[in-house]
């Protein structure tokens, strides 16, 4: 009976040497891995820097001049809808939905805007302490757009389709309350062979828009943008033409074939501060 017991004792203790050893081995296995990461991101750094590229999903472009970030802070968030009518039928599920963010610790704005029809996102950023301005579109879950040099004078944060009439606007003298904001009343006449009329199927005759009077009463951060940007800006308000910082609250635009939009402002919301990510536009 003591040779069975002993040889027993004996295998028990061989299995547990086995698993010591066993177990030393695969630990040290999950070691060698980060080990040869290691050797491999310091002997091939392209690998490292693929591995951290961009979503692939938003591409951007344009001028490698202009500098944006990849995020932006926003306290001021103006909500706003467009509705479309055909002479004076409202088309269902037309017009857009609408977002415009302004800062007051930068000079820099954001609009967002949605299509209730093909669900496409448009984004424009603007930010005047870099000088830069950048346009995305995206649908599905794929994005792309060109970023810029910021020009006041050909700098046009237009909703999409909606090229060429921001930089006609001239003073009416009009004036009324919209969301507690006092704003006054501009106003462009485009005709139909206008070269800057593009990216639309018709051309814009009439475009009735209300702007603030006071920036700063929607656009804390006016104040923070660079000085050359201020002479602008006051030179053309001398001159009673629209200086594109600050969006119209409210927007009438009437086409050559009847076809009507109005935009309005539902609400606004101050000093609440929002993170907003160029990525948000796949979201």
């Amino acid at each position: 009976m003591k040779k069975p017991i002993l040889l027993a004792v004996l295998l028990l203790f061989c299995m547990q040497s086995l698993q010591a050893q066993l177990l030393k081995k695969l630990t040290g296995k999950k070691k060698e891995p980060a080990d040869t990461e290691e050797t491999v991101d310091e002997a091939f750094p392209q690998l490292r820097e693929k591995a951290k590229q961009a979503d692939p999903t938003l591409i951007i472009g344009g001028d490698d001049r202009a500098l944006i970030d990849s995020s932006y802070e926003y306290d001021v968030a103006v909500y706003q809808e467009s509705e479309a009518f055909q002479g004076s039928q409202r088309v269902i599920d037309g017009g857009e939905d609408i977002v415009v963010y302004y800062s007051s610790t930068a000079a820099a704005f954001c609009i967002q805007l949605t299509s209730r029809s093909t669900a496409t996102r448009y984004h424009f950023y603007g930010d005047f302490n870099k000088e830069s301005q950048l346009m995305l579109a995206g649908v599905k879950g794929f994005a792309s757009g060109d970023k810029s040099k910021l020009e006041l004078k050909g700098m046009e944060p237009v909703y999409p389709g909606e090229i060429g009439y921001l930089s006609q606007l001239t003073r009416t003298g009009a004036k009324k309350v919209i969301a507690g904001v006092a704003c006054e009343e501009y106003v462009a006449h485009n005709l139909r062979h206008d070269p800057r009329v593009v990216n639309t199927n018709h051309a814009k005759v009439t475009a009735y828009v209300w702007i603030p009077m006071d920036p700063h009463s929607v656009f804390p951060g006016y104040s923070l943008m660079p000085g050359h940007f201020k002479q602008q800006i006051e030179g053309m308000r001398i001159a009673g033409s629209y200086p594109p910082v600050v969006m119209p609250l409210e927007m009438f635009l009437e086409y050559g074939n009847g076809d009507k939009v109005f935009t309005h402002t539902t609400h606004i919301i101050i000093n609440e501060r929002r993170k907003v990510m160029l990525t948000d536009i796949n979201k």
